[in-house]
């Protein structure tokens, strides 16, 4: 009975989540297309709200379609049976996949942000090239605190995300973070002894590249210690 009443709100929650995801890839479409239709009507071409709002629009609909094709009708995600993996197995996995599909994201905001660089190297910033290149620097911060297990979902269910495997992978991952972390600082303060504005604008790069890498290692680790039990 208490099996019959997991699957049920499993098979709820998966029902919930693909709705979700689905309104999360219209409108992520909705928001693309807008940004490119205002690109292509406004006169002088505004490329930098354009990129923006394109880029925002791309995203949602990235995370809607993966999100969506993992919680489609029938699939693995939507029913799970009690048979198969406890709570545990399925929250630990359920991270492995955020922690790969975020750093994914990280990289798309990177590509936006580039086109702020030019702005503010002329020191013409806009607010808009302000928060280009905060967003891969909020996502760095999402995925570190993920891998950290400080987020509100790890924090909520720390009773099945907290093992032995886990914190092994954690180390593993925050080091070679750390170590792309000072690698493209000093990297940063070369460029910043070159050109000051340079070595600056170089810095959220540098955050958004530590933050995925922590993830994606983490991800892969995790992904490799299930085939070799």
């Amino acid at each position: 009975m208490m099996a019959d009443n997991e699957s049920k709100q499993l098979d709820r929650s998966g029902r919930t989540k693909f709705i979700m995801l689905m309104i999360f890839v219209v409108g992520g479409a909705a928001i693309l297309s807008g940004g490119l239709a205002y690109g292509a009507n406004t006169a002088g071409g505004d490329t930098a709200t354009t990129g923006l709002i394109a880029g925002i629009g791309a995203g949602l609909l990235l995370i809607g379609a993966i999100g969506g094709w993992l919680y489609r009708p029938g699939g693995p995600r939507w029913i799970v049976d009690p048979k198969e993996p406890g709570r545990r197995d399925r929250l630990q996995a359920q991270r492995a996949r955020q922690l790969s599909i975020l750093p994914a994201l990280s990289l798309i905001f990177m590509g936006q942000a580039i086109g702020a660089i030019d702005h503010v190297l002329a020191g013409d910033v806009r607010w808009v090239d302000g928060i280009r290149l905060i967003v891969p620097v909020l996502y760095a911060w999402v995925t570190a605190l993920i891998v950290m297990g400080w987020d509100r979902g790890s924090l909520a269910n720390k009773r099945f995300l907290e093992d032995e495997l886990t914190q092994a992978l954690r180390a593993r991952s925050m080091i070679m973070a750390f170590f792309v972390l000072m690698g493209g600082a000093t990297l940063s303060l070369g460029l910043g002894l070159w050109r000051p504005e340079v070595g600056i604008v170089s810095l959220p790069f540098v955050l958004a590249a530590a933050g995925a890498s922590a993830g994606l290692r983490f991800a892969w680790l995790f992904r490799e210690a299930g085939r070799d039990e």
